[in-house]
């Protein structure tokens, strides 16, 4: 077997081994909180769960009272350090963010902050920048593991996309005709143009010249993204952004979701009416002194925290991330400093869990505990003093991988 298929097979636990977790409060993201609950864990997924399930004669028992179990956080949008695409196109649907991918990484700061699944996005600064893909941070081989391959294309509306590098165009071949062209600029370089360029993309419509086999080719794996109804994420801000987004989606007949967001709250009835939903990049940041920090400062005026909460109680599907990639890891303090909105804990863990679960086409193996889901499950404790619970345990696939003591 070749690599590559082993890297995107599941890699399981020791088979017929039954561990049971004991009376631990289950926020299950599925349903009613199990106030004290078992789960029993066999070959990495969840064999059972409820209030009174009846534990093996044999199997390993952790005693959880006083616990708090939570799923496994999932990241809805991380680069995974990789700012930059590495090349110059503005076009790049063929760009895979699986490419530049570690699956031997050491991902133990992630499982410290309970994230144990991400959606391995690309950058924003092209405006086509390629396919993303869900991973899984690690298993009891220590290898990530690919949950999904081609889980969305990501499009970009903002202005980092629409100023695109110099770039050099060669002809094939060079000739006295066809002479080596100098540096020339990049198309489209307006948010006008790029909407029209994406119709067509997407339309295949004819190009005459040299550029006819370039954009056949970026046509292609697009049009197999809309035939297959891939997400497209396309990464926008204002009103404007996000209406043309809307329109182009409309048009086109994709699957969209909003990522960036700021100004979505003023099409809540559209967004709610066509069941789109928003991953919302919030600009928040825990106080210095970290974790457990009481106050959030807002480090920049462009983040509305009322938008989130918009969102929110207008029962959009919503998916929460920081705006600055170093503060990933801080997803559930994060999701916390909505509370002062009047969102309950579980309306905001869902925005970690199930919902970019949901967004990304992945609910059937995680973002939930329930019967049948993958055993990534974090473990809480409250302490004397502290706003929050403190994250202790992360299991993954029925496997403690990380455990602060």
């Amino acid at each position: 077997m070749c690599l590559i298929s082993l890297l995107l097979s599941p890699v399981l636990p020791t088979f017929g081994q039954t561990r049971a977790i004991r009376g631990a409060k289950i926020h299950t993201m599925a349903s009613e909180v199990i106030e004290s609950g078992v789960i029993l864990i066999r070959d990495g997924k969840i064999a059972d769960i409820g209030e009174n399930i009846s534990v093996p004669q044999g199997a390993e028992v952790i005693e959880a009272s006083g616990w708090i179990l939570y799923p496994g956080f999932m990241a809805p949008s991380c680069l995974l350090g990789s700012q930059e695409i590495v090349n110059f196109e503005s076009f790049s649907p063929d760009s895979s963010s699986l490419d530049r991918f570690d699956f031997y990484g050491d991902y133990s700061r992630y499982w410290a902050g309970g994230i144990t699944s991400i959606y391995l996005d690309t950058p924003k600064n092209r405006l086509i920048s390629g396919k993303g893909a869900v991973v899984k941070l690690g298993t009891d081989h220590g290898a990530a593991l690919v949950i999904k391959k081609d889980a969305a294309l990501r499009i970009n509306l903002v202005k980092d996309a629409l100023l695109p590098p110099m770039i050099k165009i060669y002809p094939a071949p060079v000739s006295i005709e066809n002479p080596i062209t100098p540096t020339q600029k990049q198309f489209p370089s307006t948010a006008l143009g790029a909407y029209g360029v994406l119709q067509g993309l997407f339309n295949f419509e004819p190009y005459a010249g040299d550029l006819a086999k370039y954009m056949e080719e970026i046509s292609a794996p697009l049009k197999q993204a809309q035939e297959q109804n891939w997400p497209i994420v396309i990464q926008c801000e204002k009103a404007a952004e996000i209406g043309q987004a809307l329109e182009l989606a409309e048009q086109l007949k994709l699957s969209l979701v909003i990522s960036g967001g700021a100004e979505a709250s003023q099409f809540v009835d559209i967004l709610k009416a066509k069941n789109i939903p928003v991953i919302a990049e919030v600009n928040l940041r825990p106080n210095d002194i970290f974790p457990g920090a009481k106050s959030f400062p807002i480090e920049e005026p462009n983040t509305d925290p009322k938008n989130i909460s918009a969102l929110l109680r207008s029962g959009i599907l919503v998916a929460l991330k920081p705006m600055e990639e170093k503060y990933i890891f801080d997803l559930f303090w994060i999701t916390q400093y909505f509370q002062r909105y009047g969102l309950s804990d579980d309306e905001l863990i869902k925005t970690i869990t199930i919902n970019p679960a949901r967004i990304f086409g992945v609910e059937s193996r995680i973002g939930s505990l329930e019967k049948g889901k993958d055993a990534d499950i974090l473990f809480f404790q409250k302490e004397t003093g502290k706003p929050l619970p403190r994250l202790k345990k992360v299991m993954i696939e029925g496997r403690i991988v990380h455990e602060k003591q």
